[in-house]
């Protein structure tokens, strides 16, 4: 038997992407004050102006973190009960084809197990593994892994000690 290593599993580390969604509300918050105060705000223009601005600021606001989360909140979902249910795939073997992402980023980072490719990155939001070789990610060329998925976002990662 092997002795492999959960690098990550979605079941554990649960919902990830709440920063992202999070962020919004920052916004929403400044477009409420814009809003409670509008009438008092130094600024130049018809007053009308003013107040509409202020209103698709907080519109806009609220929209954006309703979707951010929605999208990142039914991406986790969609994953964890395809993992759960055991609808999730697996292939296991040596990594290979790696590209490494560098440190500043502005790449994907790639490798192939078993004919199938994956592709990920520290700067994409996901609820996938995405933690790349160049901020401590475990995945290397030639590294006998077992990866779960579901369509291109592993699930699921375990290494070889």
């Amino acid at each position: 038997m092997q002795d492999y290593v959960t690098v990550f599993d979605l079941a554990d580390v649960g919902y990830r992407q709440w920063p992202f969604a999070v962020f919004g509300l920052l916004f929403v918050a400044i477009g409420a004050l814009l809003v409670r105060y509008r009438g008092q705000l130094p600024a130049r223009g018809p007053a009308r102006f003013r107040s509409a601005f202020t209103f698709v600021f907080l519109g806009f606001s609220v929209l954006w973190t309703t979707i951010a989360f929605a999208s990142t909140y039914g991406q986790y979902r969609l994953l964890e009960r395809a993992l759960r249910e055991g609808h999730a795939s697996v292939v296991e073997g040596s990594v290979e084809n790696f590209v490494p992402m560098p440190y500043t980023g502005h790449a994907m980072e790639s490798f192939t197990v078993g004919g199938v490719h994956f592709a990920y990155s520290d700067y994409v939001v996901t609820a996938g593994f995405n933690n790349t070789r160049s901020h401590g990610g475990p995945i290397q060329s030639g590294r006998y892994v077992r990866v779960w998925y579901v369509g291109g976002d592993i699930v699921r990662l375990q290494v070889r000690r």
